[in-house]
């Protein structure tokens, strides 16, 4: 291994190590937060509580997180993120109820995944009047990005309108499925949950008609 290749080699392992300490450091101050926001109340949780019980000044802890809003929310974001990047996997000839269904399908996989994690902050919003719309508003607030996706991926183009349309119903049904998943105690998983109520929906009787 000559010069450049060694430099390159030492660089990219220092690159991976920094990477490394800022995914621990960012899961210690989560576990911290979500811990205080348990014991203590979400509102009545300071930057500084959470900062102290990392050992970081409030400072630092602002380099991982850009608030207490970010830690609850953070996760489905970045659930939603990767799951319209799957999108760019959907077949082009896909009908529009076929592609939202498996990508739909992929977010609740996803979510279920991380069920632990999400029911914990579940419960710390719904517990804080101030903050409980911030679950809804972290899934509604990717739905332009999915129509988007959706408009540019599928041949021929789908009419914008009818696309809204139909994200704003799938995500409806992901989260009624979300909540009930995370509030009931039965054996159905979240998936099976959210394509009982699509399958509901496909199928209610609009005048004569059926959705297909």
């Amino acid at each position: 291994m000559d010069n450049i290749e060694s430099l390159q080699y030492e660089e990219t392992q220092q690159a991976g190590l920094r990477e490394r300490k800022k995914r621990q450091a960012q899961a210690a101050i989560e576990e911290a937060a979500l811990r205080l926001f348990q014991q203590k109340g979400y509102e009545q949780t300071s930057i500084q509580d959470i900062a102290d019980a990392v050992t970081m000044s409030p400072r630092t802890f602002f380099r991982y997180f850009a608030s207490k809003e970010e830690i609850l929310s953070g996760l489905i974001r970045t659930i939603q993120r990767d799951g319209i990047r799957s999108l760019y996997h959907v077949e082009s000839t896909a009908s529009p109820h076929n592609a939202l269904r498996e990508l739909f399908g992929c977010l609740a996989s996803r979510y279920q995944q991380q069920r632990s994690g999400l029911l914990i902050r579940y419960q710390i919003a719904m517990q804080t009047p101030s903050i409980a719309s911030l679950f809804l508003y972290a899934l509604l607030e990717t739905e332009p990005a999915i129509c988007d996706a959706l408009c540019s991926r599928l041949e021929p183009a789908a009419d914008r309108n009818e696309m809204r349309f139909l994200v704003a119903i799938y995500m409806a049904s992901l989260r009624v499925a979300i909540g009930e998943w995370l509030e009931y105690e039965d054996k159905l998983d979240l998936v099976s949950r959210l394509y009982k109520h699509l399958d509901y929906f496909l199928t209610i009787p609009l005048g004569n008609k059926q959705m297909k």
